[in-house]
C-alpha cells in the first residue's frame, strides 16, 4: 500500500523528510508540493528512477525531466559556458519559481538532456523541497506530478488516484502557493528567452538578465 503523508510544508519533521529522503536515495518514487505545483521526481542518482518517472507521466521520451537544486553553485555543477546573466537570474530569482536551461556538464547523463545537449535546473521557494535536496545528497529530477497533456495538480487533492498509487511516498503539503508551473528560461544563447510564462514575468526577466535590476 501507499503511504500517503501528511506535512507541514513550511516546517516539515526530520522524520518525514528522512523517509521521504531515503526513499530517494533507494530509487523510489515521491509526490511531493513545491511552491509551484505538485512534483513527481526521483533521485538524479537513481538508475531507473527518471525512466519510472516519464512511464508514470505518459511524458515523451524525447522530452528530458528538469532538475531540482540547492542553489546557484548547481549552474557551473550541472551546467557548462553558463553565461553570466544566468548567475545573475540565480541570484536574484533563486530560490524561486523559475527554470533556468543551460548546456549541460559531462557529469549530466544523456538521458537527462535534450536533442541540444541542455539541462532544466530550479532552485525552489520551498522549505519542504530543499531539505529533501539536502538530505538526498543530489539533485531531485522531477516534473509537475499529472498526465502527460493533463493540469498540474496544485493541491493534493488534485492529484490524480492512479500518480498516488503509482508513487512509493506521496507528501500532502496541502495547497501550493503559487498554483502554476514554473517561468522556463533558456540561457544557452546570448540572450534569455522565455519558452513558458509561469509566475516569474518576463519583463522582470529580461531587466535582471541585462543588469537593469538595481
Amino acid at each position: 500500500m501507499n503511504k500517503v503523508i501528511h506535512v507541514d510544508p513550511e516546517n516539515p519533521s526530520a522524520e518525514v523528510v528522512n523517509l521521504a529522503a531515503t526513499m530517494l536515495r533507494d530509487g523510489g518514487i515521491i509526490v511531493f508540493p513545491t511552491e509551484t505545483v505538485y512534483g513527481i521526481g526521483a533521485s538524479a542518482t537513481s538508475c531507473i528512477g527518471s525512466q519510472e518517472i516519464i512511464d508514470i507521466k505518459m511524458r515523451p521520451k524525447n522530452k528530458p525531466l528538469p532538475w531540482l537544486v540547492d542553489g546557484e553553485g548547481a549552474l557551473d555543477t550541472y551546467g557548462v559556458d553558463v553565461p553570466e546573466y544566468a548567475h545573475r537570474l540565480a541570484r536574484a530569482f533563486w530560490p524561486g519559481p523559475i527554470t533556468i536551461v543551460v548546456k549541460a556538464a559531462d557529469v549530466v547523463a544523456k538521458e537527462f538532456r535534450d536533442d541540444r545537449g541542455t539541462v532544466a535546473l530550479r532552485s525552489p521557494d520551498h522549505r519542504l523541497v530543499q531539505e529533501l535536496i539536502r538530505s538526498n545528497g543530489a539533485a531531485v529530477v522531477t516534473t509537475s506530478a499529472n498526465t502527460s497533456g493533463k493540469p498540474p495538480a496544485s493541491s493534493f487533492e488534485e492529484l490524480e488516484d492512479r500518480i498516488v498509487a503509482a508513487a512509493d511516498v506521496v507528501l500532502d503539503g496541502g495547497e501550493t502557493p503559487h498554483r502554476m508551473a514554473s517561468t522556463v528560461v533558456d540561457c544557452t544563447g546570448p540572450e534569455p528567452v522565455v519558452t513558458r510564462v509561469g509566475p516569474a514575468p518576463e519583463e522582470e526577466i529580461r531587466a535582471v538578465a541585462a543588469g537593469q535590476d538595481n
